[in-house]
Parts: structure tokens; C-alpha cells; sequence
């Protein structure tokens, strides 16, 4: 592995190109780690390591059946353990078998930590993962006239090596790219590059079990998807694009690691210390989950803290629930868009929660807010607020109004007094960046 920095030293983030079968460290990309090294845009620079490895006919050269694929694995894995003592964010880009060299590298690694530590939070140092035209699924044209080569072996459907990586993920990894927690061990966020003229990788392979949203089509073959002409080709765009979603997600997930780690503490105070609020979108959003965490953190005050209720022991009341849709849904008669009001609905009138707020977004919110109130029950209409923004921006100061006024409105908070608990906080080097 080469590893490039500047004269300085390290940057906060390292990009960790695999090339594939018989590719090479650098001749596989061409100035695609140029590209992510110089930055672009509002995009700052970023360290880049070259991984190269031999492999088909390269290894045959050194008198090798092709690459031993857990031996480069294991490599590579070390690689990352490094790399993690250096940089707060490690992202790995690669292309065809690299993909199934780096999923098995990240299961090694990740296997360590549980091993090492099983109180290790989810955010480890690996931040995401781009497969470009990798076969995560194996592909039926693997060269089987050549399957002399073990590592054309490995390309091959239904590999047991390839199961056993992709389970792991499947059990112990959200790979979807969220700002909130979900009910994995890890976080790390997969995405892939598909190659519209890929003779070698299917699509269906290309992009198994990944999140429609985190999958790309690019116009290319299976090996001129992983070489952009320059720092604006639609590949690069789309990566770094990916990379500040992962980041404001990781932000998230820091600050929630944290109230995780004062969840004891919260248990054991009485409840006129802390606010509970649930959201709940028409569709999970990194957007509307970056605006909901931000709104919380930003209501919190030194008398009363702002919790989700995932941070707080079952059974707790919700103060807020908060419901999030598109103006153009509701006008569309959208399920999605009525059921997320409905089950906020449903919420205060079971009294699971004490109040609802229902806010939709998107241009023409008034005549969606004026559809909304027809689906209010009249009896429960006083205890749920309902309101639109135009836009994404708007809706901070919406919510912090909505919490603002029930926190006032109650007596339960008007005597209260700040808590030497909020002095145990440690530093938040996140939070520090931010201002």
C-alpha cells in the first residue's frame, strides 16, 4: 500500500482505492486519486492510499494461481487497523473483485473490534464503502474456462467466501446511509457504481442488498466506470456528493453515541429533566434526520435536555411526536404521507405521547396543511400542532417553536434547575468544528 500526504501531515480522511482482477495500483484509475487527493469544489482535499495486488496474469507471471483472496484480505485488514490510528475517517473505493477483497477486509477488521472490545461504539474509523461494478453477488461469465486461477474462482456465483462476508454484513452492519442509529453493531455505509455497458458484472449483482438510493448508473464499460476524464465527471460528483452525506450522518451518530453512553443517567433522573421527542418521516431521509438531531441538540437548554426516545427507558411518555411529509404527497393522496399523520394521530389518542406536531414540506404547503386538519380527530385537535415550510430550512425554527412552547407551557419545567450532570459532558470536538 502506498500512502500519499501532504508536506503538513495527515488529513481528517483517507480514500483507500482496490483495483480488480489483474488491475493495478494505479493504471486501474487513472486520475480518479489525483481527483480525490487535489479536492474539488467545496469538497476539501484527501489523503489516498493505493492498494495494489497481483492477480490473474499478473500472478501467473510470479508463478501464482492468482491472488490468494483471504491472504490479501488479511493483508489489507492490517492495512486498515494502521490507517485507523491516523485518520478519523477511512473510506474505501473499489473496483470489480476489489470490492469482494475490501468486503472481506472490513469483516476482518470489524470481527477484531467485537473481539477486542464489546463495548465499542457503532462509528468505527471505516466511513463508507463504494463498489464500483464489483460482483457482490458472483457473476455466471467468471472466465470459467480459466478457473485454474483461484482467485477467477472467487468471482464465481454463489462463493462460500463471498457468503460468509455477506452475512456478516447482513447481521452485524447498517449499510444504509442514515442519520440515525438503526439496530446494528456497526455503521458503515455501502454504495455502488454501476457501469451501464458491463459485459462482465449484471446489475442485479452490482448492487445486491444495497439501498436503492445509495446505487449509481454511469454511462461506461466495466473497466471505463472507474476512470473519470476529470474532477467533474458524474463518478467523482457522485462520490464526493456521498462522502459529505456519510459525514453529516457520522456527526449524528457521534452525538448519539454519546446520549447512549448518559442513557443510564437519563433513567435515573426525574422526568422534568429531559423532553422526549420521536420522529417519524413518510420515507427515511439523511436530510430530515440531520434536521431532526440538529433541532434537539439546539432546544436542549440547562434546565432540560431534548432526548429522542430510543435514548430513554421504555415506557417513557413522548412529549413530541413529530411527523414529517411532502406537501406534493399529501395533495397526491399518497399512503405513505397520510400514515405517518395517522400513526402521530393514534399516538397521542392511545397517550403514548402527549402531543403530535405535523409539518408538511415542499412548495403549496398551505393547502396541504388545510388537507391535513381534515384528517384531525376534533377532541384531540388542541394537543397537535399543524404547520408547512417551504422548504428543508424552514423547518428548524417550526419545530424549535413547537418544543419552545410546550416547555413552556408546562410547570413541570418552570421549576426546574440546571443539573450538574450537564457539566460531565465530555469535549465534542464535532461540535467544536460546527462553530
Amino acid at each position: 500500500m502506498n500512502l500519499h500526504t501532504r508536506p503538513l501531515g495527515p488529513s481528517r480522511s483517507v480514500a483507500v482505492f482496490i483495483h480488480g482482477l489483474n488491475g493495478s495500483g494505479y493504471s486501474t484509475w487513472k486520475a480518479w486519486p489525483q481527483c480525490v487527493f487535489d479536492g474539488y469544489g467545496d469538497s476539501p482535499p484527501m489523503d489516498v492510499a493505493i492498494y495494489d495486488y497481483p492477480s490473474f496474469l499478473r500472478a501467473a507471471l510470479r508463478l501464482r494461481r492468482g491472488a490468494d483472496i483471504d491472504v490479501q484480505a488479511e493483508q489489507l485488514a492490517e492495512h486498515l487497523r494502521v490507517l485507523s490510528n491516523e485518520y478519523e475517517e477511512i473510506f474505501l473505493i473499489a473496483h470489480s473483485l476489489g470490492g469482494l477483497v475490501a468486503e472481506a477486509a472490513v469483516t476482518i477488521y470489524l470481527e477484531s473490534l467485537l473481539s477486542r472490545d464489546e463495548g465499542c461504539i457503532p462509528v468505527s474509523p471505516i466511513a463508507a464503502m463504494f463498489m464500483m461494478a464489483s460482483p457482490l453477488k458472483g457473476t455466471g461469465k467468471a472466465l470459467f474456462l480459466l478457473s485454474f486461477f483461484r482467485d477467477v474462482r472467487q468471482l464465481r456465483l454463489l462463493s462460500q467466501r463471498q457468503a460468509r462476508y455477506a452475512d456478516f454484513f447482513h447481521s452485524h452492519v447498517q449499510i444504509q446511509c442514515l442519520a440515525s442509529e438503526g439496530k446494528y453493531r456497526f455503521i458503515v455505509p455501502r454504495y455502488a457504481g454501476v457501469a451501464t455497458h458491463d459485459v462482465a458484472v449484471g446489475p442485479t449483482s452490482a448492487t445486491d442488498g444495497l439501498p436503492r438510493d445509495q446505487r449509481q448508473y454511469f454511462t461506461g464499460t466495466h473497466f471505463s466506470v472507474v476512470k473519470p476524464i476529470g474532477p467533474s465527471a458524474p463518478q467523482h460528483a457522485w462520490v464526493l456528493q456521498c462522502i459529505k452525506d456519510v459525514q453529516e450522518a457520522r456527526t449524528q451518530w457521534h452525538r448519539s453515541a454519546k446520549q447512549k453512553q448518559l442513557a443510564s443517567v437519563l433513567e435515573e433522573l426525574p422526568s422534568s429533566d429531559f423532553f422526549v421527542t420521536q420522529f417519524e418521516g413518510e420515507y427515511r431521509d439523511v436530510d430530515w434526520d440531520v434536521i431532526y438531531n440538529r433541532v434537539r441538540n439546539e432546544s436542549s437548554t440547562s434546565y432540560v435536555e431534548v432526548v429522542d426516545c430510543a435514548h430513554v427507558k421504555p415506557g417513557t411518555k413522548v412529549d413530541l411526536r413529530i411527523a414529517v411529509n411532502r406537501s406534493s404527497s399529501v395533495m397526491a393522496g399518497d399512503d405513505a404521507s397520510k400514515r405517518v399523520v395517522l400513526d402521530a394521530i393514534d399516538a397521542v389518542e392511545i397517550g403514548i405521547a402527549t402531543s403530535a406536531g405535523v409539518c408538511s414540506v415542499g412548495k403549496g404547503y398551505t393547502e396541504a396543511v388545510s388537507e391535513v386538519r381534515k384528517w384531525l380527530p376534533s377532541e384531540q385537535a388542541k394537543n397537535i400542532y399543524v404547520d408547512g415550510a417551504d422548504d428543508e430550512a424552514e423547518i428548524v425554527p417550526l419545530l424549535k417553536k413547537w418544543i419552545d412552547a410546550l416547555v413552556h407551557r408546562n410547570p413541570r419545567w418552570q421549576s426546574a434547575r440546571p443539573q450538574k450532570r450537564l457539566l460531565q459532558l465530555s469535549y465534542d470536538a464535532y461540535e467544536e468544528e460546527e462553530r
